[in-house]
């Protein structure tokens, strides 16, 4: 398997993955009670984005570098979970140095309560040696295990509430992501309360289409579609943009997902015809 996130670390799309990750675990922390956060793709837990990979791919520089750049009136007028976010990053750059960008696991760490649990998941070997090292926490309990059999070992959780962040490599999906699909539908049909968000990258708005059409032949209720894309649909750039599929989101979390977006469409777009939007895919 080819993928590396060390190329992709802190690129456009991984600002819209953390900013509405953050969001979905501020609202779980609204109860008390526990929850568990589950990861099937964790990667390194963090990456320095001065590394051969980040600086050969430059991704970051239209993603998190184009935030950091902007001036203290910019940063006041965005949404709050912006501005959490944006504070996550520049709390660990003070202790790591600046070119450190944490991946998905580290942000759901620091935004998780003491009484909450992490679950992760890291097959590639290097990259899992990689994770136990960056990450430290009495509250993580990671493994090198396939995904896509261990997530179903795992679930329900017995804390009862919880989200899973999927965001596999899509090198080896095909079409419209048909183990993905079947992957959601088993995960769901073991905790169909449980939280599911879906990360997947949008090259071809036709396959997407296809997706979004299997994903509504499921059953599953409550799905929403949060979307944004930096280059029009046509582009052909390699990623036009990215999506997070929600199951069984947070009340409200649809208008907050849509003000973070719309707010940072313009920070991030890369042409006229770039566009965010959030819409349900699949209603109650």
């Amino acid at each position: 398997m080819n993928y590396r996130h060390h190329f992709h670390a802190g690129n456009f799309a991984d600002v819209m993955k953390h900013v509405l990750l953050m969001q979905l675990l501020q609202q779980m922390n609204a109860k008390d009670k526990p929850y568990r956060y589950v990861d099937t793709h964790a990667g390194a837990g963090k990456y320095n984005l001065a590394d051969a990979p980040a600086q050969k791919s430059g991704e970051y520089l239209s993603g998190i570098h184009r935030l950091m750049q902007l001036n203290s009136k910019a940063r006041k007028e965005a949404p709050e979970i912006v501005q959490d976010y944006l504070k996550a990053v520049e709390n660990l750059r003070e202790t790591e140095g600046k070119g450190v960008y944490p991946g998905s696991p580290w942000f759901a760490l620091d935004t998780m309560r003491e009484q909450d649990v992490a679950t992760v998941f890291e097959l590639q070997s290097d990259v899992y040696a990689q994770l136990r090292h960056n990450l430290y926490d009495r509250r993580l309990q990671s493994h090198q295990r396939d995904a896509y059999e261990g997530l179903l070992a795992v679930i329900p959780p017995k804390e009862k509430r919880g989200v899973v962040m999927i965001d596999p490599p899509y090198e080896i999906e095909r079409k419209d992501f048909p183990q993905l699909v079947e992957l959601i539908q088993s995960a769901y049909k073991k905790w169909s309360t449980g939280v599911f968000a879906i990360w997947y990258p949008i090259k071809d708005r036709a396959m997407i289409e296809r997706f979004e059409k299997k994903m509504q032949k499921t059953g599953i209720r409550r799905q929403l579609v949060c979307e944004i894309c930096v280059w029009p649909d046509d582009t052909p750039v390699g990623l036009n943009g990215c999506g997070l599929l929600v199951i069984n989101p947070p009340w409200q979390f649809d208008q907050h997902a849509d003000d973070a977006l719309q707010w940072l469409l313009p920070h991030l777009k890369m042409a006229e015809g770039a566009q965010a939007k959030v819409k349900w895919l699949v209603g109650e």
